[in-house]
């Protein structure tokens, strides 16, 4: 198949889920390059005309495993930003009412929420630095949010170490 690949992201698994489930789901497609299963999400690239718009129309809320997937295009990390990781998450809480939340504090470039928890990146460190100050703790959409400054920032290699620091805060809680 002609056309360029996409890096998506899958969210919302089941625990069970596996490789081979999630590229038979996404190669109706387009040619699954690469697919790579962690805990509750993945990352798809997907290669093919088309491919990842039609599979995120298709697939983006549909129901597997008893779940609701995730599907949107990956976003790669804005170097320049401030990373603050925002914990306890009511389920009702969506990437929007973060956005809209952290924006009172200012310039948000991405906001990336999975189950429980996000990430926040903001333009400004004082910024970032004031919004944890004054969220730390607050009832948000019924949830006391645990906000901090993340353990890692701007690293090459930022999910593995995103899944890592969110482990050590779920064993923290434990």
């Amino acid at each position: 198949m002609s056309g360029h690949t996409v890096k998506l992201f899958v969210g919302n698994l089941a625990l069970e889920t596996t490789q081979e489930e999630l590229s038979a789901i996404f190669e109706s497609y387009g040619q699954v390059v690469s697919c790579s299963v962690l805990r509750q999400f993945a990352f798809v690239h997907l290669q093919g005309e088309g491919a990842a718009e039609r599979a995120i129309q298709e697939l983006n809320g549909r129901e597997f495993k008893g779940r609701n997937l995730v599907v949107e295009e990956s976003r790669g990390r804005p170097l320049h930003s401030t990373k603050v990781f925002v914990g306890n998450l009511s389920s009702m809480c969506t990437t929007e009412d973060l956005r809209e939340l952290f924006q009172t504090f200012g310039k948000v470039l991405e906001c990336d929420k999975v189950k429980g928890y996000a990430f926040v990146h903001m333009e400004n460190k004082e910024d970032a630095l004031q919004a944890i100050e004054a969220l730390h703790g607050t009832s948000f959409k019924g949830r006391p949010l645990s906000v901090e400054l993340s353990k890692v920032q701007h690293s090459s290699d930022d999910l593995f170490q995103d899944i890592c620091h969110v482990s050590v805060l779920k064993s923290r809680v434990s």
